[in-house]
């Protein structure tokens, strides 16, 4: 039959391999390489090469989810931005549409001003003179204060009598007095006004009322020093005194003082009409309407409140700069400021400026909380309303400023925190990594261990082949022994006695040793099978090795040696098997007398002693066999009781062996529920020590152990 032919990567392998292992060893292990190169190959093509692009998209993708993170916060941040933005515009715009449509349509902006927005505070009209026409007027010289009367003694202990209820009659006298004693005619009016009063107080009802008139008719535009108009304050004491006679026709005279109010344009400064008007309507509401008592208090309620705004916000309106601001633009087109208390929006319709105020704490508080409320909780961002003094904040995403309505202030949209944004861009990197990382490995890790495996395959390969060739040349020395002495015996070529009786020995002595190379075959293979047992009976330990021993003293193999025992006589009854514990010292033996010279001694001894055996410190006995042999490399130590494992070193190959033995030894220990220990160096002999519980061992201590090498599977099941 032709020889297949080999590939170009087989005689390249087998031509590098040649130098140190012949011919046809190099042949055999480069065909297992070539396998071993190709399995390799396709591994790294199908499995390396794919996990590794694997790992590196999966490492930038790691960083393009961060930049896309990034770029995703950013969008929502400009969106979150853009949002605000145009709903601040909506609102403020459709403001300005509001006022424009009330403004063509002939109605006033300054009535019902929170329709037009919910913080507008205050609505002012100037005329082409810049004078504020309404719904206020600014104060002149008639609406001065009355000077005086407060600082006036003989004023001061009149009115005190009057309010601590004394008489009527001599409180009108006291306020004659003083009225007599002070020159200034306003200061005259207050004292006649608290006269008349009196007067009406004490039943002098024509006295008190002509009195009262003449206080209206003289000085009824002036103010007291409460800033009360005489004629208000005259109204109010006729109409409170008409509601004592008949109450209708008084609170019909309250009602018609508080319209008379409210269409009169009210003074900046002035607070007197208001308190003028809420007085009457106290005094009148038992008596009233309910609806338009309601409707009169709202409006003296908000024409007050706008009166304490126009003297709070007007300081700082610059009505020239608005008019200017307003004059080049379309009528009804507002023109934005921001003040330090008001946002100001100015309009100028035909030959009028019209400037409403916002108030700004107000306004910008609902801003911000708006801001914050564009942006979800869970969201990494935030949005904040950013004021022309505030300071920049930090780790800015998106700014987008609020101009023209509010000058100055724009919305900041920030990372909420950018700590724990960080730590959770670390976190998803580590474990993105982490997951690359250990898939990369698992996968190197399978490499490596498939390599290994191989590996482990082919020493088992060569393994089975140096068997196969050992027990082939282990049984082919003793046949040709035997068949050759015996030849000579049948054919007469043995003349002598001496040369009859050697070939005798020759034959005893090679039939011991192919009686014991066959047992051990035989063990391993029932081994391998799992088919070996061992009867463990309590036994005299001492007793099994000397028959071993007397059985080996026969064997010629212990020519030239001595061979020394002690084994004491009060050795402790152990469970075992004689014959599987005869056959592990036979092989200690033979194996001492392989690796010993001529003229060596080998020792066996028996103690008792204490050790660490299945994992606890306990009572042992000791079977050591000792000799002066070669040795073993420390590196053989770990691997002499493999399956046919034989050592490299040179003098151990010369000798012969199929590396079985060992492993038998072994295998019978463990099943005794012991051990096997070894200890050599090389060109001092070796010590291998076989070690037994005292104690019976449990099932569990007598394991069935795999004789394979560490890491693969059995190599072969049967002989």
């Amino acid at each position: 039959m032709a020889t297949p032919p080999r590939s170009a990567l087989t005689r390249l392998l087998s031509r590098l391999l040649a130098p140190g292992r012949g011919e046809v060893r190099a042949m055999e292990d480069a065909m297992h390489l070539e396998g071993v190169l190709r399995f390799i190959a396709v591994f790294a093509g199908t499995v390396v090469l794919p996990a590794l692009l694997l790992g590196w998209i999966g490492v930038h993708s790691v960083r393009s989810e961060e930049l896309d993170g990034q770029a995703e916060a950013r969008r929502a941040a400009q969106a979150a931005a853009r949002t605000f933005t145009d709903g601040v515009d909506r609102e403020l715009s459709s403001f300005e549409e509001a006022v424009e449509t009330r403004l063509e349509a002939g109605r006033s902006t300054m009535d019902a001003p929170k329709e037009l927005h919910p913080d507008l505070v205050l609505t002012l009209r100037f005329d082409r003179d810049l004078r504020l026409e309404a719904p206020f007027v600014m104060g002149d010289q008639d609406s001065v204060h009355s000077s005086g009367p407060l600082a006036m003694d003989v004023w001061r202990r009149a009115d005190a009598f009057a309010r601590s209820g004394g008489d009527p009659d001599e409180a009108a006298a006291r306020f004659k007095r003083a009225a007599a004693r002070l020159a200034s005619p306003r200061e005259v009016a207050r004292a006649d006004f608290d006269r008349g009063r009196s007067l009406l107080a004490a039943g002098h009802r024509q006295a008190g009322l002509a009195v009262l008139q003449a206080v209206a008719d003289q000085h009824g535009a002036q103010r007291d020093p409460w800033g009360f108009r005489y004629s208000d304050l005259v109204a109010l004491t006729l109409a409170s005194e008409l509601m004592g006679r008949d109450p209708a026709a008084g609170a019909r005279a309250l009602g018609r003082l508080v319209d008379t109010l409210l269409a009169d344009r009210w003074v900046v400064g002035e607070g007197g009409e208001g308190a003028v008007a809420r007085r009457a309507l106290s005094l009148a509401e038992p008596y009233l309407d309910p609806v338009w008592l309601s409707g009169a208090r709202g409006r003296v309620a908000r024409r007050s409140a706008m009166l304490f705004w126009a003297e709070e916000l007007l300081p700082e309106l610059d009505t020239a700069g608005a008019w200017a601001e307003t004059a080049a633009v379309k009528p009804g087109v507002a023109r934005w400021r921001t003040g330090s208390r008001a946002l100001w929006a100015t309009a100028r319709w035909q030959d009028d400026l019209y400037a409403y105020a916002f108030d700004l704490d107000t306004l910008t508080n609902r801003l911000r909380a708006d801001a914050m409320g564009s942006v979800s909780a869970d969201a990494p961002i935030t949005a904040l309303l950013v004021a022309p003094d505030d300071p920049e904040p930090a780790n800015i995403v998106e700014r987008r400023s609020l101009a023209p309505y509010l000058a100055g202030w724009s919305v900041a949209v920030i990372l909420r925190d950018p700590g724990a944004l960080r730590a959770e861009q670390r976190r998803r990197r580590t474990l993105r990594f982490g997951i690359v990382g250990i898939s990369v490995g698992m996968i190197a890790l399978g490499f490596m261990t498939s390599v290994r495996l191989i590996g482990r395959e082919l020493d088992v390969a060569r393994m089975k082949a140096d068997f196969a060739a050992s027990v082939s040349h282990e049984l082919r020395s003793p046949i040709t022994q035997i068949r050759l002495k015996g030849e000579s015996l049948l054919l007469g070529l043995a003349d002598t006695d001496q040369e009859r009786d050697s070939a005798y020995h020759v034959i005893v002595r090679e039939s011991e040793r192919l009686s014991r190379l066959v047992d051990n075959v035989l063990d391993f293979a029932a081994i391998e099978r799992g088919a070996k047992r061992y009867a463990l009976r309590p036994g005299d330990l001492a007793e099994s090795v000397r028959r071993a021993l007397i059985s080996m003293e026969s064997s010629l193999e212990f020519k030239d040696m001595t061979l020394e025992a002690v084994l004491p006589d009060d050795l402790p009854v152990v469970h075992h098997d004689a014959d599987a514990v005869a056959q592990c010292v036979i092989n200690l033996i033979s194996n001492a007398a392989k690796y010993s010279s001529q003229g060596d001694t080998i020792r066996v001894i028996a103690r008792t002693a204490q050790g660490l055996l299945n994992g606890r410190q306990q009572d042992i006995i000791e079977i050591s066999v000792m000799d002066n042999g070669i040795g073993i490399a420390a590196h053989d130590l770990r691997q002499i009781f493999e399956p046919f494992y034989r050592s490299r070193d040179t003098q151990a190959r010369r000798r012969k062996g199929t590396g079985i033995g060992l492993t038998i030894t072994r295998y019978i220990m463990e099943a005794h529920g012991g051990d096997i220990q070894v200890t050599s160096k090389p060109g001092s002999g070796s010590a291998f020590s076989l070690r037994f519980p005292l104690n019976p061992p449990s099932p569990s201590e007598r394991g069935t152990p795999n004789l394979s090498p560490p890491g693969i599977p059995r190599p072969f099941h049967g002989a």
